[in-house]
């Protein structure tokens, strides 16, 4: 009921629920995963999976109250020996353990002794029960505080050399192991780590440290990382004007940039023994992989980030026995779920990279679990297909929902499946599920009426996921012809800027405004929010001033019904083409989805010509008055479609303004647009003169036009105008200065310069466009001596720059195209 009253148009006999509880879907999901498991796109095995402790099932993103995208992710745990214990550390990078000079831990906290395997090691308190859940014989053995770790030492493994354990502000003894090795030559956080304790001798005694052996320690150059040279850390961290390690945006933004870099441009130098010449990327899995075979490493998994379950507790990473996986991974379905992207249009187009992105590194996925609702397994019904697997080509199901809901349990075959959604049998199909044969035929028709569909629009966040998700299996499923056509993504909500919470009490519901507001203000304010993958924020001042806006609309149409003289007057024509010109740049918006430029170009800007408009002619055409009504009238309704209706009617019109077409415009005269907006300029420039001389009643203003040879030069700096407007100086005076008269040869070198380091930057990176075609402003503004006589109250004329009296000459020599030099007496 909110929704009709908010204007959607909806057919809700093809709404449904996505669990078992609804016979019909259930047995299609059942047959998509028979056909899937066909098709050889699942496989069972070990993997790690994100686990609720508490609920004790995997958790996919939909089962999480936050942390969605966030997945397990491969840590090498580094084992480093003391006299009857091992300390061990987490590195995302086992291929810098060639440039260890210490270890740290967090001398303000708690660590657990425990015994791992046959082995004894120190770790964090959290750690012995993550160990457990990922195949570890684990017992606890007593807890070790961090400062009596410090100052010992441990055998580093691959160097073979002890090292010593030193405190810092940035280890967190509950993340992780709590133990980090550092490697300050490419770890920004390990190098200004080790230069905070270096100057501070008071650290030093604190800790019982000897600070002359912590100033020995100095980085090791383990990596060429090309234009950060082989000790990218330090050099980085100066450059970012880094203090200490209290400055954490500044030091997680080096880590970021450094680990990419490294990761795409680092060579191993040859002090790394069996991997030296060897890129970043294969010396890691191979230090990796001889470090776990010498049994000085093992791998371990963390998340990627924190992750809370809808049974609000704390999810960690599990690896799962017997776990059944949509193979993400697979090099063959990824590079048709590519095939399928690339023919996609995608709106914003800028998502397409996080798409490319999400197909890259997408791995196996986890589909089912052990509990919840859902629809079981077909051949295994001890597990449960999770929310994001069985929700993936249910846009296929939309086209026939209201025809399967009335069937029951035994009419729902794999062969009526078949027959609807593929090229299945379905003379077969009738005869096994007693629905009639065309029945059938009328039902598979209405799914191919729909499919392929042309667009599903969901939350960016979904990019890796769902939307994903729901590519792979449709390439799985469907033939080519049937592959999606269109994703758009958006952001998120925002109140005033602040994500929505009940906790924050910046928490709406539809009805709730409605009530307040009323539909269209809502849909109003919605619109105007944001587009694209901006998250869009929902603001109270807007909402509150809209209505008056859209009642003031009404008033407006009303008032006007009819009105406006029938002589024709020179300015009729500007504003029929910007019109026109409004209604073509509001309809490419809209084929892009972006509705709130759309929407602002016909209710806020088109508003500001038409009251240029009125000044220049005084009283409006009676046809453009009743055209510009109707385009705005058409223009909103898609989005304020109450509003539009009621202003349609008031209008004078006799149909539903909703059969109405969307106005199209087409591209305009750039002439008269160009003309026009010399006219408007000129008055806005000869008003901050007179306002800055302080001068009332001017007897003349002069407009002084800027010679041809001004206009040929602005046209030779848009030919070399790189993609971003800007223009080379040099090569602009080679350009044009053979063109220059010769009297004037002085006065265009300063001109060219003028425009390059000023005019340029001032008027913006498409500044080309307003230049595109040349005009005879001495003419436009000929024509406009009446409008700038009735404004100033003064004589007013218009010469070319050869024309001007020599008491104006050096006013003359300041004239720029589209910018005439303004001469007041």
């Amino acid at each position: 009921e909110d929704l009709k009253k908010f204007g959607t148009s909806i057919d809700w006999r093809r709404s449904f629920i996505t669990t078992s509880l609804n016979p019909p879907y259930d047995g299609f999901i059942r047959w998509q995963f028979n056909k899937l498991l066909a098709g050889e796109y699942l496989i069972k095995g070990t993997f790690p999976v994100v686990w609720c402790p508490k609920r004790e099932t995997v958790v996919g993103d939909h089962d999480r109250l936050s942390g969605e995208g966030e997945t397990p992710q491969e840590y090498t745990l580094l084992k480093f020996k003391g006299e009857d214990h091992f300390l061990v550390a987490a590195t995302l990078r086992p291929e810098t353990v060639f440039g260890q000079t210490n270890l740290w831990v967090d001398g303000d906290g708690t660590y657990t002794k425990a015994k791992v395997g046959d082995e004894t090691w120190i770790v964090s308190q959290e750690m012995p029960f993550k160990l457990k859940l990922q195949g570890h014989k684990v017992k606890e053995l007593g807890k070790i505080q961090g400062r009596d770790l410090i100052g010992q030492k441990y055998m580093a493994p691959q160097i073979g050399n002890e090292i010593i354990v030193l405190p810092s502000k940035f280890c967190d003894a509950s993340i992780g192991s709590g133990i980090v090795t550092s490697v300050p030559s490419d770890s920004p956080d390990d190098y200004q780590g080790l230069v905070d304790l270096q100057n501070s001798s008071s650290d030093c005694e604190k800790w019982g440290l000897d600070h002359e052996l912590v100033m020995a320690i100095q980085p090791i150059a383990i990596l060429d990382s090309g234009e950060m040279g082989t000790l990218p850390a330090p050099k980085l961290c100066k450059e970012l004007g880094i203090k200490n390690q209290t400055q954490r945006k500044k030091l997680e933004q080096a880590k970021q940039d450094l680990y990419m870099h490294s990761f795409n441009h680092g060579i191993m130098l040859y002090s790394t023994e069996y991997v030296a010449g060897k890129p970043v990327e294969e010396a890691r899995e191979i230090v990796k992989d001889k470090l776990v075979e010498e049994g000085k490493a093992i791998i371990y998994y963390e998340l990627t980030g924190p992750v809370e379950s809808r049974w609000l507790a704390d999810c960690v990473v599990k690896i799962v026995d017997n776990q059944w996986f949509l193979e993400y991974g697979s090099e063959e379905w990824t590079k048709t779920t590519e095939k399928a992207l690339e023919a996609m249009e995608l709106y914003p187009s800028k998502a397409r990279s996080q798409f490319e992105y999400v197909l890259q590194w997408l791995k196996n996925w986890a589909c089912v679990r052990e509990k919840g609702l859902g629809t079981k397994l077909p051949w295994d019904d001890n597990w449960v297909i999770e929310s994001l697997s069985d929700s993936t080509i249910y846009m296929a199901y939309y086209t026939v929902a209201h025809y399967l809901k009335d069937l029951n349990e035994k009419q729902l075959k794999e062969s009526l499946f078949d027959a609807i959604f593929g090229d299945g049998n379905t003379k077969l199909a009738a005869e096994e599920s007693g629905v009639k044969q065309g029945e059938i035929i009328r039902w598979r028709n209405e799914f191919n009426y729909w499919y392929p569909y042309d667009l599903r629009v969901s939350g960016k966040d979904l990019i890796q996921n769902h939307l994903s998700f729901s590519l792979y299996n449709h390439t799985a499923m469907f033939g080519e012809d049937k592959w999606p056509r269109g994703f758009a993504v958006n952001g998120w909500v925002l109140v005033e800027g602040e994500k929505m919470s009940k906790s924050k009490g910046n928490f709406f519901t539809l009805k709730e405004l409605m009530s307040k507001y009323g539909a269209d203000v809502v849909r109003f304010t919605l619109c105007n929010a944001g587009e694209g993958l901006d998250d869009p924020n929902w603001e109270i001042s807007f909402a509150e001033t809209a209505g008056k806006k859209l009642n003031n609309w009404l008033s407006f149409v009303k008032k006007n019904k009819g009105k406006g003289r029938t002589t024709s007057h020179p300015i009729d024509t500007w504003f029929s083409e910007i019109m026109a010109s409004v209604a073509h740049q509001a309809n490419a918006a809209s084929e892009r989805l972006k509705f709130r430029t759309s929407t602002r170009l016909f209710f806020f800007e088109l508003p500001q010509y038409f009251k240029w408009y009125i000044q220049r002619a005084g009283e409006p055409h009676v046809e453009i008055l009743k055209e510009y009504i109707s385009i705005v009238n058409r223009g909103i309704a898609p989005i304020i479609p109450h509003t539009a209706e009621e202003a349609w009617s008031l209008s004078g019109e006799k149909e539903f303004i909703l059969n109405q077409p969307f106005p199209e415009g087409h591209k305009p005269d750039l002439s008269l647009i160009t003309g026009e907006d010399l006219v408007k300029q000129t008055l806005e420039d000869t008003r901050a003169i007179l306002s800055i001389a302080g001068i009332d009643n001017p007897e003349e203003i002069v407009f002084i036009v800027a010679p041809e040879w001004k206009w040929n030069a602005v046209h030779t700096a848009g030919e070399l105008a790189d993609s971003r407007g800007q223009v080379k100086l040099n090569q602009l005076i080679s350009g044009v200065m053979p063109t220059i008269p010769p009297e004037s040869k002085k006065l265009g070198a300063d001109f060219l310069k003028k425009w390059v380091l000023k005019d340029i930057p001032s008027l913006g990176p498409d500044w080309q466009s307003k230049y595109a075609q040349q005009v005879d402003e001495a003419e436009i503004l000929s024509a406009s001596v009446d409008f700038f006589t009735n404004i100033f109250n003064c004589k007013i004329t218009v010469v070319n720059t050869d024309q001007a009296k020599s008491s104006m000459v050096s006013k003359a020599n300041q004239s720029s195209p589209l910018r005439p030099a303004i001469f007041v007496s």
